[in-house]
């Protein structure tokens, strides 16, 4: 017996690190819906015979760079552990004995691949499942839910008909397939009906054979027609030819030196643009050496810094100004105050007498007395008020000279301490200087400002182009260079060689297309003539091979019509044995079906038919009928029936292990009951794993000698329940 004793699965689909141990015989496995049973059972079907699409649904739930499986099942007193990444589809795997190791393997095993490693690995599966093809795993003892009926290509199902029959070894229906094709390639015909082909071909070749005797005399005269035609045109073509090797080295003579010229026209243009370049850099360093030669009088004057120009003129406005203001503050000094007449004093003497008067008149005239008291009051008033306003006058005149006093002296204050700070400044760069002589050097700085902006324009100009030095290397090469092109242009055509325009060169390129084309043609011409002679002498001439070959082609028609008939009867008889084989397996499979649908049924079903085509059909009221025509749950417990009868037969003594999920989700009670009824007894020389979402399972009748493994919704282990 061959059983699956553990599934370990460190990183695959919801699982992360879990481990399930199984046992021979009957093994429950209990869990709610979403609990992982089906990734399971992908597992073991994954790890020992891969995926060939889909494994991205088992890469683990919570991330991570790994997604691997372990399955352990055991047989013939051997063990064997196959680990398995399905990232990469790495395998590693170790057969053993008690402690010995038989066999380990490691190595890349894609189901898609064609490596040594893979049909390395493969072999050893065969060798010990009886089948490598995960799809045959799949369509026989492994049942998926809602999968129990048997589907695949039509590959599939002649892979599973060759298990059955035993003709897994030797493919007797491709020995028939390439006997019949041989025999058709032996006598079909394109477009028409079935005939001897090849037969014909020989008996149609003789015929001309036959024919080409007969015009073998004509052939002769012939030949004779063409022999002179081809001698024409091979006389054509030599001399063409000839014409056109002279007239190609002449015109390579001449393209050469064209090419030389067009070479020397460059070379020319970049040597007077590098002359007149030179030419200009040579103007400039004389322009710039006779401007250095401008400054080198003006010596420190050079050198002063960038602004000394206005710190000169600054310092002769200044000192202009200091001039200014002292002459007018002399001038102001020596002026006489501007203040206007005094109260003269004879005017103080009209009121006086206009009071002795009124005084006089008093004593006299008392009336009068008034009247000339109040004209002395009134002078008297008019002298005070002219004596007060000479006096303010006065006043304001001597406060507005004093105020322009100041403020000359204050301006000359700050022009002094202005000049001393300029002086200061000249003085560093040119030693004491008067403003008089600050005037000539500030025009000998203006002058040798505007020679250093000459300067700067000639430097700038020289910086833009190329140095003197390198124009003269380059001219000196350009000169080399021209030197070689024109001795070339001369070899090239030698001396009194006349020399084509490009014009006349282009018309003789053109005849001398025009000539090779006409070479050519007569060229094909001639090998046309050439060919026509060598099929007239070989086919017309050759009499003694004209008999040979029709001698050979006698006997191969003799042996052409002894295969043809062997082919067809060993296509019969082969033919004819395999049906008859065949008819053999299926009635042997149909009889395992048939004991196992009445276990299933309890009695009610107990005929069952599987056509070459695998489709079922029940027997009931004396009639055998599809099993679509049936309920779901017939239908069910016919294809697990199937399913049950072909793994029996496929196991050939190994008793593999049956690997069920939820198969009996549709049945009601009694099915149930007589479809578990029927697992206990396959269970009793096979290994049954039943995944389950009910937990009525697990209190059933005779459930307590089940191996039971309870996962819980996290997809654990929830402890397991052991044999007693």
């Amino acid at each position: 017996m061959l059983w699956i004793t553990s599934v370990q699965l460190p990183a695959f689909g919801r699982f992360r690190g879990a481990e399930f141990a199984f046992r021979p015989g009957m093994n429950l496995v209990f869990g709610r819906n979403e609990a992982g049973k089906s990734t399971i059972l992908a597992a073991i079907a994954g790890t020992i015979f891969g995926f060939r699409r889909d494994k991205e649904r088992f890469v683990p739930w919570d991330g991570g760079e790994r997604c691997e499986a372990r399955v352990g099942f055991a047989y013939d007193g051997r063990e064997m552990t196959i680990i398995r990444d399905f990232l990469t589809d790495r395998v590693q795997a170790v057969e053993r004995q008690g402690e010995t190791i038989l066999w380990r393997f490691e190595g890349k095993v894609s189901p898609l691949g064609r490596s040594s490693e893979r049909e390395e690995y493969l072999a050893k599966m065969e060798e010990i499942w009886g089948f490598a093809e995960g799809d045959i795993f799949r369509n026989s003892v492994y049942v998926g839910q809602r999968d129990l009926k048997i589907e695949g290509d039509g590959g599939l199902t002649t892979r599973i008909k060759q298990l059955l029959t035993g003709f897994a070894e030797m493919d007797y229906d491709a020995v028939v397939e390439s006997l019949e094709k041989e025999l058709f390639e032996l006598t079909r015909r394109p477009g028409g009906r079935a005939k001897d082909r090849e037969l014909e071909e020989v008996r149609a070749r003789m015929a001309e054979l036959a024919e080409a005797w007969r015009v073998a005399s004509r052939t002769l005269g012939e030949i004779g027609k063409v022999e002179p035609e081809l001698a024409e045109l091979r006389g054509f073509i030599d001399a063409g030819r000839a014409d056109l090797d002279k007239g190609g080295k002449y015109l390579q003579r001449v393209r050469k030196y064209h090419e030389a010229a067009a070479r020397e026209e460059t070379l020319r243009k970049e040597f007077d643009r590098i002359q007149a370049e030179r030419e200009k850099v040579e103007s400039l360093v004389a322009q710039h050496e006779a401007i250095q030669a401008r400054l080198a009088p003006l010596g420190e004057l050079v050198d002063l810094p960038e602004g000394f120009g206005r710190t000169i003129e600054a310092f002769c406005a200044v000192s202009e100004r200091l001039a200014q203001l002292e002459e007018e503050l002399a001038e102001f000094d020596a002026a006489p105050a501007s203040v206007g007449r005094s109260v003269a004093a004879v005017t103080f003497l009209v009121p006086l007498a206009c009071w002795g008067a009124a005084v006089a008149a008093w004593f006299i005239m008392p009336t009068a007395s008034y009247v000339l008291a109040v004209v002395a009051l009134a002078a008297t008033l008019v002298v005070v008020l002219r004596a007060v306003k000479v006096n303010q006058a006065r006043s304001a005149e001597v406060s507005r000279r004093q105020g322009r006093s100041d403020g000359l002296s204050a301006e000359i204050a700050r022009l002094r301490e202005e000049v001393s700070c300029h002086e200061a400044v000249i003085a560093e760069h040119l030693g004491p200087l008067e403003p008089a002589a600050a005037r000539g050097i500030l025009r000998e700085l203006e002058r040798a400002a505007e020679i250093m902006g000459e300067l700067d324009r000639v430097t700038s100009a020289l910086r833009v182009l190329p140095p003197l030095d390198d124009l003269k290397v380059q001219g000196a090469e350009l000169a080399r260079e021209l030197a070689v092109v024109r001795e070339a242009m001369e070899n090239a055509v030698g001396k009194g060689f006349p020399v084509m325009s490009h014009e006349e060169f282009a018309a003789s390129e053109e005849k001398m297309r025009r000539l090779e084309g006409e070479v050519k043609e007569k060229e094909r011409a001639a090998l046309v003539k050439e060919q026509e002679l060598a099929m007239l002498r070989k086919g017309g001439l050759d009499l003694e091979a004209i008999a040979e070959e029709g001698e050979e082609l006698k006997v191969r028609e003799e042996r052409l019509v002894r295969r043809i008939g062997a082919l067809k009867l060993a296509v019969e008889i082969l033919r004819e044995t395999l049906d008859e084989y065949r008819a053999t397996y299926l009635a042997r499979l149909s009889t395992e079906i048939n004991g196992k649908l009445y276990n299933l049924t309890a009695g009610r079903y107990r005929e069952a038919r599987l056509d070459d085509g695998f489709s079922l059909a029940i027997g009931a009221d004396g009639a055998l009928r599809p099993v679509e025509s049936f309920s779901c749950g017939v239908q069910d417990q016919a294809y697990l029936a199937s399913r049950l009868a072909l793994g029996g037969i496929l196991s050939r003594g190994r008793k593999l292990p049956f690997l069920l999920d939820d198969p009996l989700v549709n049945f009601d009670d009694e099915r149930k009951t007589a479809a578990l009824t029927a697992l206990n007894l396959t269970a009793s020389e096979h290994q049954v794993i039943l995944f389950v979402h009910d937990e009525r399972y697990l209190r059933l009748k005779g459930a307590d000698l089940w191996h039971r493994v309870r996962i819980d919704a996290k997809g654990k282990p929830d402890g397991q329940l052991h044999l007693l």
